[in-house]
């Protein structure tokens, strides 16, 4: 896995969160690759989305063939904070996790329950990622309780820590 530490200096105010994001999409393509899980037309690799899943320009013709997204996880920033001068800043994610199963049993809930699973296990035995960032607890999970078979979903929320700018490091540069 890269180490984002040089690019936050580089990157300066305002840009931290994104690294963070890329950071944690580059830590679950490492914890999934080689994996295949329920998606249209078999098993195949889990794609990992940044922020949006591609909005079609025309009628989806693909809904239920191989180019078809699933399955995924979509890594989308929600928001953050910075608590105060001492404090890293706070950073939301929300990761939707989505599998396809026209079978009757019921393998797409088990891959979106088993993703969720190798996940959480993997932030709670290493929650620091990208050599700057790390994934605090509590983690929150759910899985779908409303069926939309074939698709099948969950989700985690998570905070990261990311490097926040603050007065006192304008102030040592000014000194």
């Amino acid at each position: 896995m890269k180490n984002y530490s040089s690019e936050i200096e580089q990157a300066g105010i305002g840009r931290t969160p994104q690294l963070c994001q890329d950071a944690l999409i580059e830590m679950l393509e490492e914890l999934f690759d080689g994996k295949k899980y329920a998606g249209q037309e078999g098993r195949k690799p889990l794609r990992i989305i940044r922020q949006d899943i591609d909005i079609p320009e025309e009628f989806d013709e693909e809904v239920d063939t191989d180019a078809c997204a699933a399955p995924y996880i979509r890594v989308t920033m929600t928001g953050g904070e910075i608590p105060d001068d001492d404090s890293p800043q706070l950073v939301e994610f929300s990761l939707t996790i989505c599998a396809y199963d026209t079978g009757t049993k019921r393998e797409g809930f088990r891959d979106v329950a088993n993703i969720k699973e190798d996940i959480i296990q993997r932030i709670c035995t290493r929650p620091y990622f990208g050599g700057a960032f790390t994934i605090l607890k509590p983690i929150a999970w759910a899985i779908q309780q409303d069926t939309s078979p074939p698709y099948y979903f969950a989700a985690c929320v998570l905070t990261c820590t990311a490097p926040a700018l603050t007065q006192d490091t304008e102030l040592k540069g000014m000194v």
